[in-house]
């Protein structure tokens, strides 16, 4: 075996009991029931209501600082950081219902 095709299997982590390891790893059955027929992992436990919730909220914070921020003139600006508001108010209201 010449020199480069060590080398490349060293780089891959080429192993000669490689086959060795993958027919002793087993399945084991109590591992999934864990996720459900829907494909959510486990520790993802927050329903799409709570999640757009959390997506309103954090989006009309991202509105109402930024317009502030930005020193838009008067009326632009009370009317970003109204919609903020709301927003903000609107994804509050969906995380508790949810």
């Amino acid at each position: 075996m010449n020199v480069f095709t060590k080398s490349i299997r060293k780089i891959m982590g080429w192993c000669p009991n490689a086959k060795a390891l993958e027919t002793g790893s087993q399945n084991i059955p109590a591992n999934f029931e864990v996720y459900d027929r829907s494909g959510e992992k486990p520790g993802n436990n927050l329903s799409r209501m709570k999640r757009i919730g959390l997506l309103l909220t954090s989006l009309g914070s991202l509105v109402s600082v930024s317009s502030l921020a930005l020193d838009l003139k008067d009326k632009v600006s009370s009317i970003m950081v109204g919609i903020g508001t709301v927003l903000f108010l609107i994804g509050i209201v969906l995380y508790i219902k949810g």
